[in-house]
Formats: structure tokens, sequence, C-alpha cells
């Protein structure tokens, strides 16, 4: 007896960030076979998407989530928006995979306003010490690639981190009040590596976390149900 497959998952709009392809601790493979796992109308890359502006560094596996994005892309809306690690190729990854780059994108679903920013404008710190930010940043790289297979040396430290604490909320709470000034009702963000919700008022802020680590973190929105997903 042939046993059922079981059904896809599904959503209206998928949210992810931070994949960091062309880094060591990129998972592009497990991000491609998430995608194809699940049936969604809009997907929304939502910055770091690249390690760097390199690519000799991007390996086979890169390639390949990169072409599936460009096949996702003639039949569903694909948005990127850029990150820091990324700036600057807006054309060249507009023109690989048909995506429509935006630095933020606004848009309106089921009578609210939505608003998604990668998150580093919200981070004082990034902006200010760019230097300190790049070692930091690769400091932990290195933690992840020698760390054990379940990652649980990198989420301790990310969980124990009172900097890490400290940003994610920080850009959490700048991220609300741009939300109010620009007049929408939720803004989702990457960056921190970290998911969160927060609201303040009538407004709510989402982050998304990222793909180097496990678990990995997603969003999905459906009508009115917005929801921060865990993949293993």
């Amino acid at each position: 007896m042939v046993k059922p497959k079981s059904p896809p998952n599904k959503t209206h709009t998928l949210i992810i960030s931070d994949l960091h392809l062309g880094s060591k601790v990129s998972r592009s493979k497990r991000v491609a076979t998430f995608l194809k796992s699940y049936q969604f109308r809009k997907l929304i890359l939502l910055g770091d998407i690249f390690e760097d502006l390199d690519f000799s560094h991007l390996k086979e596996d890169d390639w390949k989530f990169l072409s599936l994005i460009g096949k996702l892309s003639k039949t569903k809306k694909i948005i990127w928006v850029e990150g820091n690690h990324d700036q600057g190729l807006a054309k060249i990854f507009a023109s690989l995979t048909g995506a429509r780059v935006k630095k933020a994108y606004y848009w309106s679903y089921q009578g609210k306003k939505y608003l998604a920013m990668h998150g580093h404008q919200f981070d004082n710190f990034l902006i200010n010490n760019e230097f300190l930010g790049f070692i930091a940043n690769q400091a932990y790289n290195i933690i992840q690639i020698v760390d054990f297979q379940d990652k649980r040396v990198s989420r301790f430290i990310k969980g124990k981190s009172k900097g890490w604490l400290r940003l994610s909320k920080k850009v959490a709470k700048r991220a609300l009040l741009y939300a109010k000034i620009k007049g929408v009702n939720f803004i989702f963000c990457g960056h921190t590596h970290k998911t969160l919700k927060k609201r303040s008022g009538e407004t709510r802020y989402y982050n998304c976390g990222c793909w180097t680590d496990i678990p990995a973190g997603y969003i999905t929105i459906d009508k009115d149900v917005i929801k921060i997903n865990k993949h293993f």
C-alpha cells in the first residue's frame, strides 16, 4: 500500500531572513527543502541573504537556492529587502532571481498596513562601530562552525548574552517607534538573529530570527494571524 503524501504547509505570506549565503554557517540546502514544503503566495527575504559581495564564496547549494528563487518568482511574488551584509547587490540579485528588491517594503493586507525592513537601521552600535560589529560577527561565526550539530553552544551564548538581549530589545523599541511615525500597524525585521514579538499600543513588531542557527525562525501571515515559527 502506497503511503499518502502529507499535505504541504500553506500560508499567504512567508518571511525569512539572515541566510548569509557564502558563509560557512549558511544552511541553503535546508532552506531550499523548507521552501519546497510550503505553499505560499508571497515570500519576503528580509535581508542578509548573502554574507558579503564576493560571489566566489558561494557554494553549490547556495547557487541551487538562488535557482529555486528564480523558479518561484515566475509564479509567486518574491520580495528581497536589503540588509547590511548584502547592500549593493540589488541589480545583481534582481537579474539572478527575478525578485523585486526594496530597501523597505510597504504593503496592505486585510485592511492593515505592513512594513518590512532588515533592522540594521535601528542598530546604533552597528552604525557607529562598524568594525567592532564585523569582529563580533566573525567570532560568533567561528563558534557556530566548531559547535555541535544542534548548535547548543551558539544558542547558549545567544540566550545568555546581555549584549544580544539588549540589542534585540533596542531594535524592537526603535522599530516600533518608526512604525508609529510611518503609520503602519505591523513592522517586521531580521538582523538580530533572535525571534521576538513586541507590542506598543496598537503597533506590533515581529522579528523572524535567522537561518544560520538551529532552530531557524520564520514568520507566516494569514488573514488576521501572524505567527513566529521554528524549524529544526
